[in-house]
């Protein structure tokens, strides 16, 4: 899903994730999603990124601090549109129950 270093990483969400997610940032996420087309605030990107970050070949996650820095390289590099949408996409793959 996304290179950094030379290292592939993915999101993987689950129902805990999108609560601490939303406790965090005080919005619903699918309240973001739907509210401006699919396009949510920066902040919140951010913690739906750095709270759900995994390691593609060992599965581990990537420190919640460590993940939120690394967010800022993957955004220059694909552009903010681009990881919003992977985002989003990753969440309906993993959460599809929240989309239905």
């Amino acid at each position: 899903m996304f290179s950094v270093d030379g290292t592939e990483y993915t999101l993987k969400y689950n129902t805990k994730k999108v609560k601490t997610i939303e406790t965090v940032t005080k919005t619903s996420i699918v309240g973001e999603i739907t509210k401006n087309n699919g396009v949510m605030p920066y902040a919140t990107l951010e913690a739906l990124f750095s709270f759900a970050l995994v390691e593609e070949a060992s599965g581990s996650p990537v420190r919640q601090k460590t993940a939120a820095e690394m967010f800022e390289k993957v955004v220059q590099e694909n552009g903010l549109i681009s990881v919003n949408m992977a985002i989003v996409e990753k969440l309906q793959d993993d959460m599809a129950f929240m989309f239905r």
